[in-house]
């Protein structure tokens, strides 16, 4: 299946040459050129997967020791963990996607899960960022 863009440039068949060159067409899908190399890739997938996991981490770890401790709650702290509660769903929702797709070396989902992964994303920092700015005053 062809999956270029619709802006007339050509795009590229999976075993290298252009869509609609001369000559006879390669067997295979029709797929987009890569915008990274694979170890680019690779190496983007370690920088999220490695922040996913701290983000994760020190995300659960506020709110267990807010369940754990009776003296934490307070309302300032309440402040804290709803706004570590959204990191934490940022976190999860925000990294998921890109991390998948750095590991199979560009997007592989579909308009659905684009949309899905902005949305998610968006709602996650708004949220965090809007109870920033409440705290602040």
């Amino acid at each position: 299946m062809y999956s270029g863009n619709r802006s007339g440039e050509q795009g590229y068949w999976a075993g290298g040459g252009a869509a609609g060159a001369e000559g006879p067409a390669p067997a295979g899908a029709l797929s987009p050129a890569p915008l990274f190399s694979p170890s680019a890739y690779e190496r983007l997938a370690l920088l999220l997967g490695s922040i996913g996991l701290l983000g994760v981490g020190s995300n659960l770890l506020v709110l267990v020791l807010y369940y754990r401790f009776q003296r934490l709650r307070t309302p300032t702290h309440l402040f804290l963990v709803n706004i570590s509660l959204s990191d934490l769903l940022g976190s999860v929702f925000g990294v998921a996607f890109t991390f998948v797709s750095c590991l199979r070396n560009g997007w592989v989902w579909d308009t659905v899960g684009c949309a899905w992964d902005g949305l998610s994303s968006s709602l996650c920092e708004k949220s965090s960022s809007h109870k920033c700015i409440c705290d602040a005053f």
